[in-house]
């Protein structure tokens, strides 16, 4: 099976979790002609003027994305360019993608593109949808944060950024509509992606693939009475609780002389500020360290991966102190590997790895005085980490499984978007029907080109913008009063060149001349009576006061069908109804078909439509457009889900 990986980075330059996930998928599947393209960790790993660079049969690297909120691409994605000369011989039929950050958004939906035929997969690696400071649903104060909110976005990545922080969302919104399937290594990390918006439907839970066993060294005997030593494996850095397990060291061993720690992944060089982006928090780290107590603490050094048996063959067990909601620690995996326990924070995916008691022992989070009585424990009861490590060994390589579970999703996903190979029959009453009384709500424009197929050829109000449900919602309850307000011009390169978004309601429109115009202002905000007074300004303007006529006459038609479809996956049953409430304001008549339409889950009936209300409907389609394909309509589906809305309301009337 051809497989296409996409990566953040390449392990030959970062050796973290996500990228050693991808490399050992890459590595499985290689024999099948499977292929890597990986982010280089800074724009000067590559030559100077080069964007795209073989490391090695079917692997590349590409210029690191440099925007941290809105994740852009800094490689050109124009067909015949050099990233689409290098991939011109792949034809996968997957795409697995472990990452958005570094390689960019715009990537994804090039991918798309230039391979339509493939199943997109998404490995979920960390939380860098729901949090847009770094990803780890931790606040800028330390505090664990318990999902998005604007105020609290705006107080962490700063409030000069809350544009920003819309446009990501739409961005995100749209490639997330682009993916087949998610997988998450933790049921916590999909719980949290569940919590932001996504179908628990949409997300597996499958491990990432871990190492083969290692050939071990020879373990150390245990005798916790002489000497219980503990490890730290890791980065150096102020969320990873290294603080927290010296200060526990510290405490325990007041009481447990015989405790030791070794610290893996740091070396002196590493507590000088100068040489840290964390500099206050090396000072810290280094203060604790210099303490006359702490002589049964020892720097290690940094080590290569195949270091790493003999280093875990000098500890008992393996400690963590993270303080964020970590989802799948890879060094769990590890430690599990060389049958060490982890005694770990009971928090996020750590809890979830760890079965206290059995794999590991658990502490509170963010307690240097419980994990001193963790490490206590574990020094006064002699037999319990013999116990632990006896259980530890006993335990499944989950290696075989985990790759089972990869083929059947890849299987599963493979050649999803089939282009139609005839135009399905439409029966000439629904079509006349349609012609007389489809009116689009959006989302986005799948619609619009739904209503070409089906010769639709009047304009109407949201037959091409790019609408979100609050947006919808807004224009609305307002009666679509000021319903072209606030333009500015759309920076996104994924969204199409000709676009301007109202600031007011998120909704994007087609309007290249005036995009011109603003973009010529760059940074500098037009009045409002500078930008009313433009031309191009009142030519759009008065397209779509036409528009909102049609579309006000229209609603108290009882023929009128208004269908939206959920391309951003944010429905709930609230808002339709919501949605229902304004258009009865304005004048919809009882019994009059209101129809939202959703991608089907795996439990959903395929191009089913229920009843939710008067005249208010649900269907689950067999699939949406991808997002970088609109015109990519699943024509059958469409007609069977209109021909099924109809007789819903005929049935009902």
């Amino acid at each position: 099976m051809s497989i296409l990986y996409v990566c953040h980075g390449h392990p030959r330059y970062a050796k973290g979790g996500g990228e050693l996930a991808a490399w050992r998928l890459f590595k499985a599947f290689e024999a099948e002609g499977a292929s890597l393209l990986a982010a280089a960790p800074a724009a000067e790993t590559l030559p100077p003027g080069c964007e795209v660079m073989s490391v090695g049969h079917h692997q590349w690297l590409i210029k690191p994305s440099l925007s941290p909120l809105q994740h852009g691409t800094e490689v050109n994605l124009h067909d015949g360019a050099a990233l689409h000369q290098a991939l011109g011989g792949l034809n996968p039929e997957i795409v697995h993608l472990h990452h958005y950050v570094h390689v960019g958004i715009d990537l994804v939906h090039a991918l798309r593109r230039w391979f339509p035929n493939a199943g997109f997969l998404f490995t979920l690696h960390e939380y860098w949808a729901p949090c847009a400071y770094e990803g780890r649903m931790l606040r800028r104060s330390g505090d664990l944060c318990d999902g998005p909110e604007p105020e609290a976005c705006a107080d962490c990545v700063g409030e000069e950024h809350r544009a920003d922080l819309v446009i990501r969302d739409l961005r995100l919104q749209r490639m997330i509509s682009s993916i087949d399937h998610f997988i998450s290594p933790s049921k916590f990390l999909k719980d949290r992606y569940v919590d932001w918006g996504l179908s628990s439907s949409q997300i597996s839970v499958v491990e990432n693939l871990p190492a083969e066993r290692p050939v071990m060294a020879t373990s150390r005997k245990v005798d916790s009475n002489c000497e219980l030593v503990l490890g730290y494996f890791g980065q150096l850095n102020p969320w990873k609780g290294i603080d927290l397990i010296v200060e526990a060291v510290k405490i325990a061993r007041v009481k447990y002389t015989q405790l030791r720690l070794e610290i893996n992944g740091c070396n002196s060089g590493d507590l000088k500020p100068a040489h840290s982006p964390y500099p206050e928090f090396v000072k810290h780290l280094q203060s604790l360290l210099d303490s006359s107590s702490m002589d049964g603490v020892q720097l290690r050094g940094r080590y290569e991966p195949h270091q790493l048996s003999g280093r875990m063959a000098s500890v008992d067990l393996v400690v963590m102190g993270s303080s964020w909601y970590e989802n799948a620690p890879m060094v769990i995996q590890e430690s599990f590997l060389h049958g060490k326990p982890v005694i770990a924070p009971a928090l996020g995916g750590m809890a979830e790895k760890v079965t206290d008691g059995h794999s590991g022992l658990l502490f509170q989070p963010g307690d240097a005085v419980d994990l001193a009585r963790v490490m206590g424990r574990c020094c006064q009861e002699s037999a319990l980490v013999e116990q632990l490590q006896r259980q530890v060994q006993s335990m499944s390589l989950q290696g075989e499984h985990v790759l089972e579970q990869h083929s059947a999703l890849y299987d599963r996903f493979r050649g999803e978007f089939q282009p139609v190979l005839q135009s399905p029959r439409v029966d000439d009453e629904l079509l006349k029907d349609l012609r007389l009384n489809f009116e689009p709500l959006g989302a986005n424009c799948e619609l619009g080109f739904l209503m070409a197929q089906l010769g639709i050829n009047r304009s109407s109000l949201f037959r091409w913008l790019f609408t979100p449900l609050a947006g919808l919602e807004l224009v609305l309850s307002e009666k679509l009063q000021d319903f072209f307000s606030k333009p500015e011009a759309v920076q996104d390169p994924v969204m199409a060149s000709d676009m301007v978004v109202d600031r007011r309601t998120g909704i994007f429109f087609h309007a290249g001349e005036l995009r011109d115009v603003l973009e010529q202002t760059g940074d500098d905000e037009i009045a409002p009576d500078q930008l009313f007074g433009l031309d191009v300004y009142r030519q759009q303007h008065g397209k779509y006061l036409y528009l909102v006529e049609k579309f006000l006459a229209s609603v108290s038609d009882p023929s009128t069908m208004h269908v939206f479809s959920d391309f951003h996956q944010e429905l709930t049953e609230a808002a339709m109804h919501r949605i229902m409430t304004c258009l009865r304001a304005m004048g919809k008549p009882s019994g009059s078909i209101l129809l939202f339409v959703q991608p089907c889950s795996e439990n959903d009936r395929i191009n089913q439509v229920r009843l939710l209300g008067d005249g208010l409907q649900l269907a689950t389609i067999r699939r949406l457009a991808p997002g970088e394909h609109a015109d990519r309509i699943d024509l059958d589906a469409w007609i069977e889900v209109l021909s099924r809305s109809r007789q819903l309301q005929t049935t009902a009337n």
